[in-house]
């Protein structure tokens, strides 16, 4: 039960983050964006949740510690590819892409080694699709409150960060 607490929390959080991450351009995005992120995660994850039966003899602790060095390469790899008109992702971005889908991967990889049931999977996607929407409802608001500040563009990389620490301690 704590397992799929914790997976939850971290979808959570992944959600957020790429939500605020989708707003940095200053205009919402199309709802089917939304979507098709969110059929990235769910598809990812379980594909990652597959592998996780064939490489479960590696540990909990090293797994954790890869996803960590992963986000700590997400968040480097958003900083330098951010372009204050285009925002986060856009056409030069598919490094980004890149490193969403092998955090994802290892996301799923994690679930199966600490056995989290797949029907959660299904429970995180939708927490997932709703956290991405309030993390845009979120940094829309702060972006339009604090619009002089160009480094709160740069605010949904935080979570991302507290995601590396909570992996690494």
């Amino acid at each position: 039960m704590i397992n799929g607490m914790v997976g939850i929390f971290y979808s959570i959080f992944m959600g957020f983050a790429i939500g605020g991450l989708m707003i940095s351009k200053r205009i919402m995005p199309i709802r089917l964006q939304v979507f098709l992120v969110t059929m990235f995660f769910a598809f990812t994850v379980y594909l990652g949740y597959i592998i996780g039966r064939f490489v479960s003899v590696f540990s909990l602790q090293f797994i954790e510690i890869l996803v960590g060095l992963v986000t700590l390469a997400m968040v480097a790899l958003a900083f330098i590819h951010f372009h204050p008109m285009m925002g986060y992702f856009h056409r030069q971005s598919r490094v980004l892409w890149g490193v969403l889908f092998f955090l994802f991967l290892l996301f799923g990889i994690e679930w199966k080694i600490r056995e989290v049931g797949i029907w959660l999977h299904f429970i995180s996607v939708l927490f997932f699709y709703f956290s991405i929407l309030l993390g845009q409802l979120i940094q829309y608001e702060i972006l339009q409150k604090i619009w002089r500040f160009e480094f709160i563009s740069y605010l949904p990389l935080l979570f991302f960060m507290l995601i590396a620490i909570f992996k690494f301690f």
